[in-house]
């Protein structure tokens, strides 16, 4: 018995080695923690609020394995801030522990395949679909890809389908009323590389759609209270209201908006260039009409290796509140809906909101920026933006009554500058530092719902160390 034992053991073990070597399997994590001192980010401030420091933190674990026509990945984060859990026990407060990302592929040929489960959704410069790798948290989406990326990756091509619900499927449409998610997407991604891969150009059309906002309905029933002396006669009544609230929601009445445009980038030996554009229509999910648009443009120049120079222009669009007529019936705020943010509008993130938000008041970003790369270890950048607004008008919310639910205002939002250094000593870390400060209008002050002239100075400085670990890899055993 234990000969055949051990022959069974053996015979386990040369098979499994055999198939180890044909699949991939690799271990990797990420270690990251930022330090923080926040004086005007995000919003601007006044005496009435102070300053602070704080500590955010990540990691992940991640597991990858590929054989023959299958790939997959499990990783699992914690994002957290440094100090939110007693530290001094097992009971943990807030459970920051989740399960990132978790997908299967199956590759019909090697062109052709089929990804399905939680995964990031990035495309080109994560315009509009983007890892949000400044924070913590991240962004995954729960989808299905058809990706199509032949060998020559000449061309490719990705369509995307996803549908979101928080139960189970019922025999009718369940409501789906989570604020920030789509109810249903669809995608198409097409790239090509030409010129000898020179220039690169991106075509993407979107569809998603939301469920229509539900609705609070208040009752208020009159009822008379009839008061009894002890002979039973009435001397008296009191009014008695009863109030109660209901939320009617609408599972069957989706709003759908569409975005389409391309994007165009062009690589020489000195000159970079890169434009792109889009269009949104539709609707928002109050039911209004959406016309929105959104263009790109900059342009760099290479003037030495380590000194590479750069300017540029944005221009999303943006409601005109003084319309109030039209407003009734349309929408004209551009969104970037799954976009990475902090990349592109500065990163004091005083915007992050307003180019998420079809509502919004839209935004123009002109910038220049200067990039000093001492080595392949070490860079040095600058920026300057200057943000205004397409129309002199800021919506009021809940004015008075009989008040305009307007301001008239200057375009002009401020200028910001960023510095950012970034410094890898050795493969996999990074450490990286930036100081950011931000000189606001009048206009800016009102946005921040600030009396002109009372905003403290706006500032914001980091200290980000990233360690990426790649703790087992089959291909090198």
């Amino acid at each position: 018995m234990s000969n055949r034992f051990f022959k069974f053991i053996l015979t386990t073990g040369i098979l499994f080695s055999a198939g180890i070597t044909k699949a991939q399997f690799n271990i990797s994590g990420e270690f990251r923690s930022r330090g923080e001192y926040r004086d005007g980010y995000l919003f601007l401030r006044d005496s009435s609020r102070s300053p602070n420091l704080d500590i955010i933190g990540r990691a992940r674990l991640a597991f990858d394995y590929s054989y023959e026509k299958f790939s997959t990945r499990f990783s699992i984060q914690q994002a957290f801030t440094y100090g939110q859990n007693y530290y001094s026990s097992d009971t943990i407060s807030k459970n920051t522990v989740n399960l990132f990302e978790a997908w299967f592929k199956y590759n019909f040929n090697g062109s052709f395949g089929l990804k399905l489960g939680r995964t990031e959704v990035v495309y080109d410069d994560e315009r509009l679909f983007g890892a949000s790798n400044w924070s913590m948290w991240g962004a995954t989406h729960d989808i299905l890809i058809a990706q199509w990326d032949p060998t020559d990756h000449k061309i490719k091509g990705d369509f995307g389908f996803a549908v979101n619900n928080i139960a189970p499927a019922s025999p009718f449409l369940n409501s789906y009323n989570m604020r920030n998610n789509y109810k249903y997407l669809s995608y198409l991604y097409l790239n090509k590389k030409l010129l000898k891969n020179k220039l690169n150009v991106s075509v993407l059309a979107a569809v998603d759609a939301f469920q229509k906002y539900g609705l609070t309905i208040t009752k208020i029933k009159n009822d008379t209270q009839y008061i009894y002396n002890e002979y039973d006669s009435i001397i008296g009544y009191l009014p008695v209201i009863t109030k109660t609230t209901s939320l009617q929601e609408f599972p069957d009445i989706l709003y759908a908006r569409a975005t389409v445009g391309a994007g165009l980038w062009l690589n020489l030996k000195k000159w970079s260039f890169m434009l792109n554009a889009y269009y949104q229509g539709g609707h928002v999910r109050d039911g209004r009409k959406l016309n929105a648009n959104f263009y790109a443009f900059w342009v760099g120049y290479q003037v030495v290796k380590p000194l590479k120079l750069m300017a540029g222009y944005e221009h999303l669009s943006g409601n005109n509140f003084s319309d109030t007529t039209l407003m009734k019936t349309q929408v004209s705020g551009f969104s970037t809906l799954y976009g990475t943010s902090h990349r592109a509008y500065g990163y004091m993130d005083m915007f992050t909101s307003v180019v998420k938000d079809n509502m919004g008041m839209g935004l123009n970003d002109l910038f220049g920026r200067v990039t000093l790369s001492f080595s392949d270890k070490m860079s040095l950048e600058a920026s300057c933006r200057w943000f205004s607004l397409p129309y002199a008008y800021l919506r009021v919310n809940n004015p008075k009554k009989g008040a305009l639910p307007y301001q008239e205002v200057k375009k002009s939002l401020g200028t910001e500058m960023d510095l950012m250094y970034i410094y890898k000593p050795v493969p996999n870390l990074e450490l990286n530092a930036a100081y950011c400060f931000f000189l606001p209008t009048a206009t800016m002050e009102a946005y921040n719902d600030l009396k002109p002239g009372t905003a403290k100075f706006a500032q914001y400085a980091y200290l980000m160390i990233t360690y990426k670990p790649n703790f087992f890899s089959s291909a090198k055993n």
